[in-house]
């Protein structure tokens, strides 16, 4: 609940630029006649989230991290995430996590593993990844494989094919854990770059981008297949960006990324000509 919350606020936070009472804040994203309580709760939720800053009794959103501002593309190493989940709201858990490192279009280390979440899993969920009850009996929880986990994360760029989705699980992991230490790392959405890429392709889906560019997939809907599927399909976008778009660093992606602005009427993206 508290990441979904938060997760919003920071949106909300950032597009105005402006900070809020934290009693306002809490009014309007917690559920209480208890207006105390809900700010106390509220502090607490702040205090484990590096993406704000409370002074005062007013919560700002800092900015974004940028550790890799100037840096050539093909000098960054990136850590490939994708995550199966047991399919049951309102909070989704991990039951498999998969990791590909790579660098300059060449995986350099992976990491794979079920997670047993402690709850049911969805019978559809089952049924399209093969993974039940009996295949999480006895496997490491999330707490577990974290330290794995963090060691292939830590200072690459976080990619995933609808980063949102899987963000949103690794912080949702990462709140019941009690460690909020990722909230702010830059990512990288494949999703999200091939729509930018092909803005009029009808699909964007992984299956679909890996018929379009020839990639075949080890397992299907299984954390590491999917995860190795994307770090290729990542490296086919980078190259294409940079071949039409002169993307070279990671500050001409961001650019590149970026919502579009208005001009005069226009929309008008970076890297656009504007007459």
């Amino acid at each position: 609940m508290g990441t979904n919350i938060l997760d919003r606020l920071y949106d909300e936070l950032s597009k105005t630029g402006e900070p809020l009472p934290v009693e306002e804040c809490a009014a309007r994203y917690l559920r209480t006649d208890n207006a105390a309580v809900a700010a106390r709760i509220f502090e607490g939720l702040l205090f484990k989230d590096e993406r704000f800053r409370l002074s005062k009794g007013l919560v700002l959103a800092l900015p974004p991290k940028r550790p890799f501002a100037g840096r050539a593309i093909d000098s960054l190493e990136f850590a490939v995430l994708d995550f199966e989940t047991n399919g049951l709201g309102p909070v989704d858990r991990a039951i498999e996590v998969g990791v590909v490192a790579c660098a300059g279009g060449e995986e350099i280390a992976s990491f794979e593993s079920l997670i047993n979440p402690g709850t049911p899993v969805a019978p559809f969920v089952q049924v399209m990844t093969g993974i039940g009850p009996e295949q999480l009996a006895g496997k490491p929880s999330f707490s577990e494989i974290w330290p794995a986990l963090k060691g292939l994360l830590d200072e690459r760029v976080l990619v995933a094919h609808n980063l949102p989705f899987d963000g949103r699980i690794l912080r949702n992991e990462l709140e019941i854990l009690g460690s909020g230490r990722l909230h702010g790392a830059p990512g990288l959405c494949t999703l999200k770059l091939s729509r930018r890429l092909h803005p009029s392709e009808e699909s964007h889906c992984l299956d679909a981008l890996a018929e379009r560019h020839g990639l075949s997939f080890e397992a299907r809907h299984r954390a590491l297949g999917d995860a190795r599927v994307t770090s290729r399909l990542l490296w086919l976008l980078l190259e294409e960006a940079s071949d039409r778009f002169a993307v070279a660093t990671w500050d001409d992606l961001e650019k590149f990324l970026a919502p579009a602005k208005r001009r005069n009427g226009r929309y008008i993206r970076h890297g656009a000509k504007t007459g």
